[in-house]
């Protein structure tokens, strides 16, 4: 009996470890031949354009309001900038895939943690080309999926009208943060919702109309 129990635990053990350690896919999919290497995103693309957004952002506990505006100001790098909405700034960066700069953020921000996950939030929300490890799809999607360092990122283009819908950023077994975005075309994004899955951060941007 003793033996059995034994038998047993082990197997169980064994069981949930295996299914810990698989590897994350996405369910509904299956595998297409493509000859595409590369995905655009060029939903921040244009360096004549100021991406203006009304912004909410629920981060670790707080809730800020105000302006979030991005522009590329090179052929690598954007300049993020969020304010209140009598102008005051609350934070400013500048970054590319492989670089980044606090031109300033607000004291009550300024904690490592806060900035290193903004940075990356918005290093793959402004990113343009990504590229393409495997190709998937089902009846709605084609699905890019692109190595990100230690991480993936899976983007969903509609077939019905080429446009990014929505992009995940997994672990090598889970969810990370979800990116899903609003647009009338693929050039330009009215509408994005950044949500973590693991931490309590949320970013909400609705495009401010003239």
């Amino acid at each position: 009996m003793r033996k059995l129990t034994t038998r047993l635990l082990l197997i169980s053990f064994l069981s949930v470890l295996l299914f810990s350690c698989k590897s994350y896919q996405i369910q509904g999919v299956t595998k297409k031949e493509s000859p595409e290497t590369v995905f655009k995103n060029h939903y921040f693309s244009n360096p004549e354009t100021d991406y203006v957004y009304k912004a909410h952002i629920e981060i670790y506990g707080n809730s800020l309001g105000g302006i979030f505006i991005t522009k590329k100001i090179n052929d690598t790098t954007h300049r993020v900038v969020f304010t209140t909405e009598f102008g005051n700034t609350l934070f400013d960066f500048e970054l590319s895939d492989n670089s980044f700069k606090v031109n300033y953020i607000v004291a009550d921000l300024d904690r490592k943690i806060i900035i290193n996950t903004l940075k990356e939030d918005f290093r793959l929300l402004l990113k343009t080309n990504h590229k393409v490890q495997e190709v998937f799809e089902n009846e709605a999607y084609i699905v890019y999926k692109s190595k990100d360092n230690k991480r993936y990122n899976y983007l969903f283009e509609s077939k019905k009208d080429r446009k990014l819908i929505k992009l995940l950023h997994t672990s090598k077994t889970k969810e990370k943060v979800t990116y899903e975005f609003g647009s009338k075309s693929n050039t330009f994004a009215e509408n994005v919702t950044i949500t973590h899955q693991n931490i309590k951060l949320k970013i909400e941007l609705n495009q401010i109309i003239n």
